[in-house]
């Protein structure tokens, strides 16, 4: 029997594919082949950017409208993302205090005094409600 090229070579990736298959401890592979994502960083306190760092992005504190809590809500939720965000969203009370704790407990934002937190969710509930969906009917009325 006559082994050509092509068997040796079919052979031989099968014999690999079959090692690698069975292999799910992974200890053919070993670290270096595996793919490990990096660690995130803890985001950054809110920092006003006359005492210390700006935030990481180009918003201004005259993004956001007028109204009490509004410095406080800009260098809280500005240390991890823009205005725009903020913006886009129209939430109830409930939902803005969700939101709020979500990004506590798993975006590790670092812990806001009780005190300040009612003042960014009040701030927040006035400034961005919850939208209506659709248009009114003009015949409802």
């Amino acid at each position: 029997m006559r082994i050509t090229m092509t068997h040796a070579v079919v052979g031989t990736l099968t014999a690999v594919f079959l090692l690698l298959a069975a292999d799910r401890a992974g200890e053919l592979r070993k670290d270096k082949y595996v793919w490990v994502p990096p660690a995130r960083p803890a985001p950054a306190a809110a920092v006003d950017p006359e005492k210390g760092k700006p935030p990481p992005h180009n918003d201004q504190l005259e993004d956001l409208p007028e109204g009490k809590g509004r410095d406080i809500t800009f260098y809280t939720c500005t240390a991890c993302h823009g205005v725009a965000l903020i913006k886009s969203q129209g939430m109830s009370r409930e939902l803005w205090e969700n939101s709020f704790e979500l990004m506590l407990t798993r975006h590790r934002m670092p812990p806001v005094k009780d005190g300040e937190r009612a003042e960014i969710i009040d701030y927040l509930v006035e400034q961005f409600p919850p939208r209506q969906r659709g248009r009114e009917n003009p015949f409802l009325k």
